[in-house]
């Protein structure tokens, strides 16, 4: 398809101002970033720390506050002086839409510009097309706007889905887990939610929450990788986002990862996607004799209560998903391999993941100790889709408190 690479990193970086035709742009972006990632900053702190004149940042906050994207907090007691305002991102006034379109049951979100839920619902859609599943998801988003959204502006839409997805074009490529291809969102949309509309692959908003919320603040180098009934990889370097040349890169689920004739609907065997995603995790628990599992929340339940074949069948997965965790190490050489999805909520069992690739990846217990759980909050793929506008909003927020979308609110 030869579309552009998508970049996290679009727009100023933090502690960079800048200058050209888009100056007030990208400095009223510098300024906002810079809030968000050092919040309790007054005006003049943040002149000096971006370089910028004192008069340049006092009419930037001053929009940026009319804006309802950032707010003043009391002024310190006993301070001298002139008072020093500190000033923080406003997550009473302003939202963003985050859903997540499941194979089967979709999430919706209402999330603060501080990545906390505000609101959300499940909507289940199995065995509906894609038009039908996305009527039912937008019905639900429009009563979840009305009921908790009245007063608050909403900035615009995050989707992120699972397989491929063209985010320039807003195209679903191929979704195997829910069996949609070349689906056009924007045209299913009509127009219906709050604009922007972003639509994104789940790992890359999963990468660009992690940016935001999670172990970006401590790298912006690192592997993700999701594993849910999805699975996938990024890789972000530099704080972008690599999406690659034809917006497939980090496809991971057929990396074979078994010797076990576990036949993949790629035709191959032991690929990961048979061997350490959800469904195959339910699957191994019914072959092991574990009861009536329909699905991985069961074998989480049973793990949780130390039922001991359920903590054997996830240590299993765990060491599937460590050697596809080794090549990526071996191949990238990330600071961090982060691990985000059900892995993630079993840390109890992590250790298994851990010490494969202390064996499998070629760096040993190096590698091994540069692996990590997602640091993000509680997972929720449909947070991780409203991370998309966030970050949007970050890097353009003039356009964002500007722009007109059929909020309704």
């Amino acid at each position: 398809m030869g579309k552009p690479e998508r970049s996290a990193g679009d727009g100023p970086r933090n502690g960079r101002a800048h200058r050209g035709d888009d100056m007030r742009r990208l400095n009223t972006a510098a300024v906002m970033k810079h809030v968000f990632s050092h919040p309790g900053l007054s005006r003049s702190e943040i002149a000096a720390e971006l370089g910028l004149s004192a008069a340049s940042v006092t009419n930037i906050t001053s929009t940026l506050l009319e804006a309802g994207l950032l707010r003043a907090l009391p002024s310190p007691v006993g301070a001298q002086g002139r008072p020093r305002v500190p000033l923080e991102i406003d997550t009473q006034s302003s939202l963003v839409l985050g859903i997540h379109l499941g194979p089967r049951t979709s999430g919706v979100v209402l999330m603060s510009l501080d990545g906390r839920e505000q609101a959300s619902v499940l909507v289940p859609h199995a065995g509906k097309d894609p038009g039908e599943s996305i009527d039912l998801v937008v019905a639900a988003a429009q009563r979840l706007m009305a009921e908790d959204a009245t007063g608050r502006q909403l900035l615009g839409t995050g989707i992120a889905t699972g397989g491929i997805v063209d985010r320039p074009a807003a195209v679903i490529i191929d979704n195997p887990g829910a069996g949609w291809r070349d689906v056009h969102v924007m045209d299913l949309l009509g127009g219906r939610l709050p604009c922007p509309v972003i639509v994104e692959n789940n790992a890359r908003a999963a990468a660009q929450s992690e940016l935001l919320y999670g172990s970006g603040q401590r790298t912006n180098d690192f592997v993700l990788m999701v594993i849910t009934a999805d699975i996938g990889s990024v890789m972000v370097a530099d704080g972008r986002i690599r999406a690659g040349f034809s917006q497939t890169a980090g496809q991971i689920a057929h990396l074979r990862v078994s010797d076990r004739a576990v036949r993949c609907s790629c035709g191959k065997t032991g690929c990961l996607m048979v061997m350490g995603s959800d469904d195959a995790v339910a699957v191994e628990a019914v072959r092991r004799g574990l009861g009536q599992v329909e699905n991985i929340d069961h074998v989480l339940e049973l793990a949780l209560e130390g039922n001991e074949l359920a903590i054997a069948v996830l240590e299993q997965r765990n060491r599937y998903v460590a050697r596809a965790a080794s090549q990526l190490i071996d191949i990238h050489d990330p600071e961090l391999l982060v691990v985000a999805g059900t892995p993630a909520e079993t840390p109890a069992v992590f250790a298994s993941l851990v010490a494969e690739v202390a064996r499998t990846a070629h760096g040993g217990a190096g590698a091994a100790g540069r692996v990590v759980l997602s640091s993000d909050h509680i997972f929720s793929l449909s947070l991780f889709a409203a991370s998309t506008m966030v970050d949007a909003v970050l890097a353009d927020p003039l356009a964002h408190a500007h722009s007109e979308g059929p909020s309704g609110l």
